[in-house]
This record gives C-alpha cells, structure tokens and sequence, in this order.
C-alpha cells in the first residue's frame, strides 16, 4: 500500500496540486454582464494575498519573539513586495466601465468589502485593534472566532519592542543612532514599509471607488469613499513615524 501511495503522489500532475478544478470553478456570476467574472476574481484574487500577508507577518511577529530577526526582516522583505502588487492590481479594477460597476454593486446586496476577515485579521495582527468591528461586522461563526483570536494574540509591535528589551539599553530614541547595517534599525526600516505599503494600498482604493461610484453610499451600508477617505490616517506603528521628527 505504501508504494501505491508514492506512486500517486510522484505522478499528481500540475493541476492536482493546485485543485484547479476547484479553483476555476469558483467564480460566481453575480450579475448579467461582460465583466463580472473579472469582478469576482480580482477580489478573490486579493483574499489570496491577505491569506499570504498574514502567513508572512505572523512568522515575521514569531522570528522576533525568537530573536530571529533576520529572518524576520526576510518576510517583510516579502510583505512590502505584495503591497507593491495589491497597489498595482487596484489599475485592473479601473478597467470595469462604471455602469458594468454599479450594474455588478446592485447584486451584491449587503455584502462588502468592510466584511473581510483577513483584512481585519491584517490590521489587528500589525497592531489596529478593535473589538468593536466584531459587534458591527456581517460575519460568520468562523471569521468572528479568527478575529478574537487575533486580539488576544500579540503584534508585530509587541514583538519588535521585544527585540529591543533584549538589547541592554536600547530604546526607540537610539534606532536613529544605529549605525547602518543594525538589526532593530533594519527591522525598524521594514516594518515601515509594511505601514507605508497598506497606507498606499488604502489611498489608492480611495480613488478609484472614488472614480467608479463618486459619493454614492457604499454597499453592504457603509458610507462609501466617505468612510474609506476616514481610513487614511491610520498607522500600525505611530512611534516610527514620529521618530522622523527628531531627526
């Protein structure tokens, strides 16, 4: 038996591993026009990446509480690339005409992007708490349960102020004194650009709900580029960037 198993494994072909049949079979048709298959993709497509995202930033988070910060600063090498692609795909999403847009946001009812768990879990995981999102949010049983777990779970702040309580002496206030090549400055340096990345992700998703729908209310309730545009002052690590003052 054991060596029908080997043989089964050695000869699972290219779509075998990736379930293909499954995954291109997962594209719901949610309204009557050219590009809604596009639609559903693209944001499947980013769900994807958020699954990445978190998987990086979570290693990252444990390889510094395990005084693993090279290779901490090696999965947000990572991260800061995927938040180059997440900015970059906003361009295809521009692509949709806006009345194909509006026609494809009348058939989504009361869902919403404001309903993704794994951005949330993105947020919370860097350091963006809110238990409240949990009371406001149209959840499932599963995604309600992954985001408590996430509040109880230390960030990427928690662990980054770990690897500096381990060097003797070292605080925030020294980072700028680092000479270059420092391990906290790097890491500093990196999870700035995570911060940066999101930001820009956020700002450029502003402008083209912006381009596609103007001021209208937004779907599943929200308030449209009105919330968003509230969004865009968040960051994940407010004393960074406040280090660039004394400088």
């Amino acid at each position: 038996m054991t060596g029908e198993a080997e043989v089964r494994r050695a000869t699972r072909t290219y779509g075998d591993i990736l379930r293909l049949d499954q995954l291109l079979d997962m594209q719901e048709r949610v309204a009557d026009v050219h590009d809604a298959l596009f639609f559903i993709t693209i944001h499947q497509i980013y769900e994807l990446w958020f699954r990445v995202l978190l998987h990086e930033l979570a290693a990252a988070r444990d390889a510094m509480f395990a005084n693993q910060v090279s290779f901490a600063i090696y999965c947000l090498r990572r991260v800061k690339a995927i938040e180059r692609v997440l900015v970059e795909q906003v361009d295809t999403l521009e692509t949709i005409h806006p009345r194909n847009f509006l026609v494809i946001r009348d058939h989504l009812q009361a869902s919403s992007g404001f309903q993704s768990a794994q951005f949330r879990e993105i947020e919370f995981l860097s350091g963006l708490k809110d238990a409240g999102y949990l009371e406001v949010a149209d959840l499932t049983p599963l995604e309600r349960e992954r985001l408590r777990r996430r509040l109880a779970e230390p960030t990427l702040w928690d662990a980054f102020l770990a690897v500096l309580g381990r060097r003797e002496g070292e605080d925030l206030s020294l980072l700028l004194a680092s000479p270059d090549g420092s391990e906290p400055a790097a890491l500093a340096e990196a999870l700035l650009d995570h911060d940066e990345g999101f930001s820009l992700w956020r700002l450029r998703h502003v402008h083209m709900v912006e381009r596609m729908i103007g001021k209208k209310t937004g779907t599943g309730g929200s308030s449209g580029v009105t919330y968003l545009q509230s969004t865009l002052d968040k960051h994940f690590f407010p004393p960074l960037w406040d280090l660039r003052s004394q400088l």
